[in-house]
């Protein structure tokens, strides 16, 4: 193992023996090391003393680290940052102990038939209906297993609040609690010692339902996407290599060999002061975009024709046109309406901002500019402006240009893989009886759904897309895909009476009128599925795979449930 060279350690902890430990074992390694114990500090660390690595303990109670991740990402100064995972606790042994306290430990995403098979373990024999008390922070999650829970005929009570668990177990008795260990404020592992310490409350069965995997090393976790050790004594020869694999130099592939590189995002820079709109573009062209030039507001609207750059940053004082008139002239023109722009200027008028502001300017940056700045913000831009446009607001999932590119690169590929093109049956016919918010809850759930069923480790290459309304697709391996596909027909048939008033459950059905307006009664809803594989026969466009998902799902359609059909012709 090569030597640490004086690499630079961040560790973000609470003030403990087992993070002070941390500190010292690294610095007797050769790394120089510091810690740091909060949200403000661990950043301002980050920018200031620009650590090699970061190691961040995700069971740090003092603001919540998967905020704190997200935030990292949203920030161009950081984004960058190598982080890894590593949490020492000696409380891993109440759930994976020789003896551990708990009834079951389920991982994330949920497997249904074996937290079933928890729930039948743990649960004593009782009349009437069970109470199972679901505590997470993380409501869409609480919520998709609160529909298992009454699908299964449980009486569900969803605690999202981690302080509020323990009084809400005193007060509501549950005859089970699903306790997820990683909560901001007050953990899992808190919560269980107090149970147990109260004579009420420490005989209630608990099931602890989490994304961590504890007394294991992950390469990439499946929360934090990072990797992950979380564990009660880690092997120091263990750690070091993690360290010095995380902060190794990356090695650079020989040219022959490197991939063709994507095409670089295209910057259009507007500036009357020659020497300045130079200046920028250099930096700019050297922080790995392309940038075009315009010296006034007319030639700045014709280089946008020209070259239709991906971001405009613009001068506010320009001859013949100023900035906030080219703006104006582009958000009216529905084919350049999408581009961000940003104003440059030393203007300080407060009625020309609100006037930028209220046409959809980006951002203001004033002279003189600071280049780092105005790099990072263009970065910022874009980043939210690529979401923006290729994310289906309603479930959050990739869109149809992702969805494309991801197929295309699969077949490009050549390996063998397969898409699962999924679709709701009877959605219009509850949509018109329950409403379109009733629907888009169950839209929301769907999607909920396929994530946590596809995205089973944490070395998933798995995509989820959302094609619209009730059409979904997912890209994995062919050889998953049948048991995928089985176990996302069983779970939504499991959670579906859930979406139902108590009246249309007992039925068994509703009663609406189908798309030639004639009356009829629909079964609940169900989810067809077509299985595209390129195992059997060769896949050669994103158009061949959408007509044959196509076709397979109305296939599936015919079942009386949820189905999927497999394409297995050769030809």
């Amino acid at each position: 193992m090569d030597a640490p060279g004086g690499k630079k350690i961040l560790i973000i902890d609470t003030d403990t023996p087992e993070a002070r430990g941390l500190l010292a074992f690294l610095e007797k390694n050769g790394y120089h090391a510091q810690m740091v114990t909060n949200y403000q500090q661990s950043f301002t660390a980050m920018q200031n003393w620009k650590p090699d690595l970061v190691i961040l303990n995700i069971l740090i109670r003092s603001f919540n680290p998967l905020d704190f991740l997200t935030d990292l990402k949203k920030n161009p100064f950081t984004e960058a940052q190598r982080i890894v995972i590593f949490s020492q606790t000696s409380k891993a042994g109440i759930v994976t102990g020789p003896a551990p306290k708990v009834r079951a430990y389920i991982t994330k995403p949920v497997d249904f038939e074996a937290l079933k098979t928890a729930l039948h373990q743990a649960l004593p024999a009782k009349d009437g209906q069970a109470c199972v008390m679901v505590a997470d922070d993380d409501t869409e999650f609480s919520d998709l297993v609160k529909m298992f829970l009454e699908a299964n005929n449980y009486k569900a009570v969803v605690v999202n609040d981690p302080l509020a668990v323990v009084d809400r177990v005193r007060s509501e008795k549950p005859d089970a609690l699903l306790l997820d260990i990683m909560m901001p404020r007050k953990d899992g592992f808190a919560i269980m010692e107090e149970l147990q310490e109260a004579a009420d409350t420490a005989g209630v069965p608990i099931i602890v339902v989490s994304g961590l995997r504890l007394e294991n090393y992950q390469e990439r976790g499946i929360i934090t996407g990072l990797p992950e050790i979380i564990s009660r004594d880690i092997p120091g020869d263990l750690l070091l290599k993690l360290i010095a694999e995380q902060t190794a130099p990356e090695v650079r592939a020989p040219a022959a060999l490197e991939p063709q590189k994507a095409a670089r995002p295209r910057v259009l820079m507007a500036d009357d002061q020659t020497e300045l709109l130079m200046l920028m573009k250099e930096m700019v062209q050297d922080a790995g975009f392309e940038v075009f030039t315009a010296s006034d507001g007319a030639e700045a609207l014709k280089a946008v024709f020209e070259t239709n750059p991906d971001i405009i940053v613009l001068d506010y004082n320009m001859p013949r046109k100023n900035g906030l008139e080219v703006a104006q002239d582009l958000k009216n023109n529905p084919l350049f309406a999408h581009i961000p722009i940003m104003i440059v200027t030393a203007f300080g008028e407060k009625n020309a901002k609100l006037k930028g502001l209220g046409m959809g300017i980006d951002d203001y940056l004033i002279k003189p500019v600071d280049a780092d700045e105005l790099i990072a913000r263009i970065r910022m831009i874009l980043k939210r402006n690529r979401q923006v446009l290729d994310t289906n607001p309603l479930s959050k999932l990739p869109g149809n240009p992702s969805i494309q590119a991801r197929v295309e690169r699969e077949i490009q590929r050549g390996k063998i893989f397969a898409v699962l093109y999924l679709d709701l049956n009877n959605f219009k016919a509850y949509n018109d009886t329950y409403g379109f918010e009733a629907g888009d809850r169950v839209l929301k759930a769907t999607a909920n759904l396929l994530v946590k069923l596809t995205i089973q480790n944490e070395n998933s290459e798995d995509f989820i897309g959302h094609i619209g309304g009730d059409d979904f697709i997912v890209v994995t391996d062919y050889e998953r895909s049948e048991d995928l596909a089985r176990r996302i027909a069983s779970a939504f048939d499991e959670i579906a009476p859930s979406f139902y008033s108590k009246e249309d459950r007992d039925r068994g059905h509703i009663v609406s009128t189908d798309r030639q307006g004639n009356i009829k009664k629909f079964p609940f809803l169900s989810i067809s599925i077509g299985i595209v594989q390129n195992k059997t026969r060769p896949l050669h466009s994103f158009a061949q795979v959408s007509n044959i998902g196509t076709e397979l799902k109305k296939g599936a359609k015919a079942a009386d449930k949820s189905h999927y059909i497999v394409d297995r012709r050769k030809d």
